[in-house]
């Protein structure tokens, strides 16, 4: 059996334990060198040994630890003469001590980061999670062999390393608040757009590079760049005499004037919001008279055809069929003649109105900057607040009442109400100053399997075996354990 779990998080005692809790994470950074000054021999041997043992298997009976110590401590030393004349570093034997414990595979399972702590990884041992090798064990005090595979079962390596699962009415106060926000925000937004447009950029650009957000983001600008691309093939694909034709019957089928009097040049300039270079709309509205004066562009003909229709309304009038030339006056010939060479000198214009146009909406992905655009706000809808008595524990009315951009059709934490972890997965909290990965390991987090490469060894100015405590402290629990163990 092992020791009750009482006291594991004291503040007060300020013990360091196996665990990513963050209390532990306090007693680790209020934690100052183990003080072993104006104390006797025997003095600083306990008290070293009381912290080492605090972290190194306190779950084990000191019994039981002294019948798994061993005074022989592994490392290894180099063949080659790769050390030879230099100024090497000394090996820290000492810190060999509790590399025993190292190959339980208890502890297996939380150096792998399969667990948060190591009485959890005994816990999921005892409970039937972890298969050595492909074969089910039970004993957390299994001692793994060179070579040995171990996995969890992927669900508790989520529940361990994931963030705590809010309760329903946790989840709804939390929903909310940030309605609340949310709320708050779209009425910045819609007053002052380019402030807000500025804020959100400058708090992409002060995040660390390795932060996950600014990651995404930099990914959206790319993909959002690959897009912009795209449209610029396909609008340079469409800039042709035919092309510019079709944008000019489209424009006067959806405002064209119904007293059949043409477009003013400032009520054609609504449809071609894109064009910017002054002398090429003046050329397109040029083209777009000389048709409408051919009597072939008139919005009550234009109004029941089908975009498809208009291309070919357009390649017709360019290249008119002998019947077509027959039905045609001399006036509605010359027109077209002289909106043709209009439209042929606006080829080269529209290409390079295109390339600026496109260019100056292209984002720099290493600055994190993207062009402004002036109705980015306008989609931006209000949310309607949540009356939390109403709902009186009914999860999947509630499911159905939250629809923020982040968070659609769920509570928060609760995508997966049926999870034990919070969903979608997140992970815990203060995970990061945990994250130590040992060299005696090969992890695989996608599958939850783990290599036991070998025993942990002693190297120059190195050991494998992971601890908050330097050498002077394993030292003196080593003379403890020397004299006091078997």
């Amino acid at each position: 059996m092992p020791r009750k779990a009482t006291l594991l998080k004291s503040l007060a005692r300020g013990r360091v334990r196996t665990s990513f809790n963050k209390y532990n994470l306090f007693n680790l950074y209020k934690k100052g060198g183990v003080d072993l000054r104006s104390k006797s021999l025997y003095q600083q041997k306990w008290t070293a040994k009381q912290e080492t043992r605090a972290y190194h298997g306190e779950h084990l009976t000191e019994k039981r630890w002294q019948n798994a110590f061993k005074p022989k401590l592994d490392s290894v030393a180099q063949l080659d003469a790769s050390l030879r004349g230099g100024e090497i570093k000394e090996t820290p034997f000492l810190l060999q001590t509790f590399a025993v414990l190292e190959k339980r595979l208890d502890f297996a399972l939380f150096r792998a980061m399969f667990a948060s702590s190591v009485r959890q990884a005994r816990q999921f041992i005892l409970h039937g999670n972890v298969r050595v090798n492909g074969i089910k064990i039970k004993h957390p005090s299994y001692t793994l062999k060179p070579g040995d595979i171990f996995s969890v079962k992927p669900d508790k390596v989520l529940e361990a390393l994931g963030a705590k699962k809010p309760s329903f009415e946790e989840a709804l106060k939390i929903d909310n608040t940030q309605i609340i926000l949310w709320n708050k925000y779209v009425k910045e937004a819609k007053t002052d757009s380019k402030e807000v447009w500025g804020k959100k950029l400058e708090k992409f650009k002060n995040m660390s590079d390795s932060n996950p957000k600014k990651l995404q983001f930099q990914e959206f600008l790319k993909q959002y760049n690959k897009n912009l691309e795209s449209q610029q093939y396909d609008a340079l694909k469409e800039c042709t005499q035919e092309g510019i034709l079709t944008k000019l019957f489209t424009i006067e089928k959806q405002i064209g004037k119904l007293n059949g009097e043409p477009l003013s040049i400032d009520e054609f300039r609504k449809g071609l919001p894109d064009v910017q270079d002054p002398q090429l709309l003046q050329s397109v509205y040029s083209a777009y008279q000389e048709f409408f004066k051919s009597g072939e562009m008139k919005r009550e003909n234009l109004s029941k055809c089908k975009p498809e229709e208009l291309t070919s309304l357009a390649a017709g009038m360019l290249n008119p069929s002998e019947a077509t030339k027959r039905e045609l006056s001399d006036e509605a010939k010359s027109s077209i003649r002289s909106g043709k060479k209009i439209l042929s000198e606006c080829d080269k214009l529209w290409s390079k109105n295109i390339a600026t146009y496109f260019k100056d909406r292209m984002n720099d992905v290493s600055n994190g900057l993207i062009t402004f655009d002036p109705k980015w706000a306008i989609n931006l809808k209000y949310h309607d607040p949540i009356k939390i008595s109403e709902l009186e524990g009914d999860e999947q009315k509630a499911r159905g009442l939250v629809n923020l951009p982040w968070q659609r059709n769920y509570v928060y934490g609760r995508q997966e109400p049926k999870k034990p972890f919070f969903t979608p997965w997140k992970p815990r909290p203060f995970l990061s100053p945990f994250a130590i990965l040992p060299h005696h390991l090969e992890i695989s987090f996608k599958t939850c399997h783990a290599v036991y490469l070998r025993d942990p060894v002693a190297r120059p100015g190195q050991s494998e075996v992971i601890s908050p405590f330097d050498v002077p402290v394993h030292e003196r629990t080593y003379m403890y354990y020397l004299r006091n163990g078997k």
